[in-house]
C-alpha cells in the first residue's frame, strides 16, 4: 500500500505540474497571488505547463496589446499539443485579414472537426476561451472585421440552430467555420 511519502513524491513529479489545470487562477489577476499560489504557478511554469503560454497568448492577442508575441506563446503551447492553442491559432488565422491565412484557418478548423478526439475536446476549449474573454478587456481591432468563410448564397442551411449542435456535420468547411466565428463574436464584449 502506498504511503503518504509515496503520494507526496508523486505529486511533486514534473508530469503532474505539466498537466495541472490552471482554471482556478484568474487570467487577469486583480489582486496579487498569495505566496503559495505564486510558488505553485512558478513550479508549473518551470515544468513547462502549456496552459501558461496559452493563457498569455489569449491575453496578448485578444487584448490587442501584443498580438505578435501571442504567436510565440501559441507556438510553445502547440509544441505541447495543447488543443486550445490549436483552436486559438485557427481563430487568429481566420481574423488575419489575409485570404491565404484565412484559408489556412478554415483547413485547420476543418481538420480539428475531423479528429474525433479533438472534436470531443472542442466544447471544453470553447467554454474555457469564453470564460477567459469575459475576464479581460478585448480590444484587438482585427476582431471587429468578421470574416465570412462560406461563399455559397444559401449558406447550406443548418439542420439545427442549437448552440450545442455546433459540432454537427455541416455541408461545407466554410459553414462549420462560420459557426465557430459566430460563437466567438457572440461572446466578445460589445464595443
Amino acid at each position: 500500500m502506498p504511503s503518504c511519502k509515496d503520494f507526496h513524491e508523486a505529486a511533486e513529479d514534473t508530469y503532474v505540474y505539466q498537466h495541472m489545470s490552471l482554471d482556478n487562477f484568474p487570467l487577469v489577476a486583480w489582486k496579487p497571488l498569495t505566496e503559495k499560489e505564486q510558488a505553485f504557478f512558478t513550479k508549473c511554469q518551470d515544468c513547462r505547463n502549456p496552459e501558461i503560454p496559452y493563457r498569455q497568448a489569449v491575453l496578448d492577442y485578444f487584448s490587442g496589446k501584443r498580438p505578435q508575441s501571442a504567436l510565440g506563446h501559441l507556438r510553445r503551447a502547440l509544441d505541447a499539443n495543447h488543443i486550445g492553442a490549436l483552436y486559438v491559432t485557427g481563430i487568429i488565422l481566420l481574423f488575419s485579414g489575409d485570404d491565404e491565412l484565412k484559408a489556412c484557418g478554415v483547413k485547420l478548423m476543418a481538420g480539428m472537426k475531423k479528429s474525433k478526439y479533438v472534436r470531443g475536446k472542442l466544447k471544453e476549449h470553447r467554454d474555457k476561451l469564453k470564460s477567459m474573454l469575459r475576464s479581460m478587456w478585448v480590444e484587438n481591432p482585427a476582431l471587429r472585421r468578421r470574416p465570412v468563410c462560406c461563399s455559397r448564397q444559401d449558406k447550406h442551411r443548418r439542420r439545427s440552430s442549437w448552440v450545442d449542435m455546433i459540432d454537427e456535420d455541416m455541408h461545407c468547411e466554410g459553414c462549420n467555420v462560420d459557426c465557430e466565428i459566430k460563437f466567438l463574436v457572440d461572446n466578445l464584449p460589445q464595443w
